[in-house]
């Protein structure tokens, strides 16, 4: 079906494909860089809000001592915090006694805390020996739990006997993930309709300029070369005046049309002109017959043998005309029908015999037939009959008074064969290739010079081949070979 499509059509079916492809595959690239992205923000994100918690903390804890619970609260409403909460170990804090004293029921609140979060999983407690941030992506949440731990600085000391950068707590930041999936969705869904809408613009463009820069002239190319095909050389192209490739082959196209013209007009004059002399020679000896009997018996004082030997001369020499011009009629029609049907090989041999061996004689040739196959061919009788003659006659131009020809008969691979030999003088080796070409001349030949010619065409039209085999002063010989099937 692909095969037989237009080019227009394979182009298309082609591309589309290829387009929503690459759509496809954009579409879903797009989507991952961009939530690879978000991720990265996000976690950006919530190491910035964590350092914001960590600061406010940390100023908490310098202006009052302790972190009052309603200020985790507001931090977290107003820092659209999703589930903040502060993890801490209070081996890892290490208040100072003056501090834990200042305020009795900081302990409590503080193992409070520590029990909330060791309620909430184990999740986050490596961050207090490494000191290093964690980020789980919470798919039930569609949200991104950052673990960031909170490292001691100097002012840090004044509270808790620490290093500096000792681990105090570790705060759980989640950052909701789900309005920024949408957005991505909604921007990845905005650039595929782009995409799809410059390929639909794209795909029209490239059908405007298919249209006018190879479709038309491609049709024009093939409505040029159907109108050569059928002999219309006169064809006018509609030559595009461009040098792109396809300008450049209508203009040499159109070139070579019209050199085909020229040299087709040369040809005609030249083969008109050839088969004028032809006629005019060969058919000069014949009429010279007839008018030299015509002359004898408007005389009136020839006897009665006399008068039926010119009339014999008269009848002969018209015959022969008659089949010079049948010869000529024959090779040049563009129809020259065959029916093949199956025949008689031997009435064939006989059929031909019949006919040539009265002019042989006439010659001092002998005739020799040797059937060897006497069965049925799928043969046009009249055809195959009509080339076998016209290759004896030609073969009589090169065979002296007192020769002989052989017809003969037989099968060979299921193939019929039907080979004519003489002990003439032979055909010269340079002209052996020419003599199956219409009005090649060798000899002396009798006729058009399309004897060969013609019965090469009458037995390849029937799906056979002629062979031919001489040797100057040798003799020749032509084998035909016919399918039996």
């Amino acid at each position: 079906m692909f095969r037989n499509m237009k080019l227009s059509g394979k182009l298309l079916f082609a591309f589309v494909p290829v387009f929503l492809l690459l759509i496809g595959d954009s579409y879903y690239l797009t989507n991952q860089q961009q939530e690879e992205a978000m991720l990265e923000q996000a976690k950006t994100s919530a190491i910035q809000k964590a350092q914001i918690v960590r600061e406010s903390l940390v100023q908490q804890m310098v202006e009052k001592y302790k972190i009052e619970d309603s200020f985790l609260d507001r931090l977290q409403r107003v820092g659209g915090l999703k589930d903040l909460y502060i993890r801490i170990k209070l081996d890892n804090l290490k208040l100072m006694e003056d501090i834990i004293e200042d305020d009795p029921n900081r302990s409590t609140r503080l193992m409070a805390r520590e029990r909330f979060a060791m309620a909430k999983g184990e999740t986050g407690n490596e961050v207090f020996s490494d000191g290093i941030a964690r980020f789980v992506n919470r798919e039930a949440d569609d949200a991104l739990e950052a673990i960031v731990p909170f490292r001691a600085e100097k002012k840090c000391r004044s509270c808790h006997e620490v290093e500096v950068g000792h681990v105090l707590g570790v705060a759980h930041i989640q950052i909701p993930l789900s309005d920024i999936r949408q957005a991505i969705v909604k921007n990845s869904q905005f650039n595929a309709l782009v995409s799809v809408g410059f390929a639909i613009i794209m795909l029209a463009i490239g059908f405007f300029f298919y249209r006018s820069l190879i479709q038309k002239p491609i049709k024009n190319l093939v409505a040029a070369t159907e109108a050569i095909g059928q002999g219309n050389m006169s064809h006018e192209m509609d030559v595009q005046p461009s040098n792109d490739e396809l300008g450049v082959l209508m203009q040499s196209f159109d070139k070579m049309r019209k050199a085909l013209k020229q040299s087709q007009e040369a040809l005609r004059t030249s083969t008109v002109g050839q088969i004028a002399q032809s006629l005019i020679r060969d058919f000069r000896a014949p009429m010279r017959q007839i008018l030299i009997a015509t002359d004898q018996m408007e005389k009136g004082d020839v006897d009665l043998a006399t008068q039926k030997q010119l009339a014999t001369t008269t009848r002969d020499s018209v015959a022969t005309m008659n089949k010079m011009a049948q010869d000529l009629l024959d090779f040049t029609s563009g129809d020259l029908r065959i029916n093949k049907m199956s025949c008689n090989v031997s009435a064939v041999v006989k059929y031909v015999g019949d006919a040539v061996r009265q002019d042989l004689e006439r010659d001092m040739v002998r005739l020799q037939v040797d059937q060897n196959y006497s069965g049925s061919a799928p043969l046009d009788y009249e055809r195959i009959s009509r080339a076998l003659i016209n290759i004896i006659n030609y073969s009589v131009n090169y065979i002296p008074p007192g020769g002989q020809i052989t017809l003969s008969s037989s099968t060979e691979n299921k193939n019929l064969i039907f080979k004519i030999s003489d002990n003439g003088n032979g055909i010269p080796k340079t002209y052996q290739d020419r003599i199956f070409e219409p009005f090649v001349k060798v000899a002396a030949e009798r006729g058009l010079g399309l004897s060969l010619a013609l019965a090469k065409k009458i037995i390849e039209i029937q799906g056979g081949r002629i062979d031919l085999t001489s040797e100057e002063g040798k003799g020749t010989s032509f084998t035909i070979t016919m399918p039996l099937a």
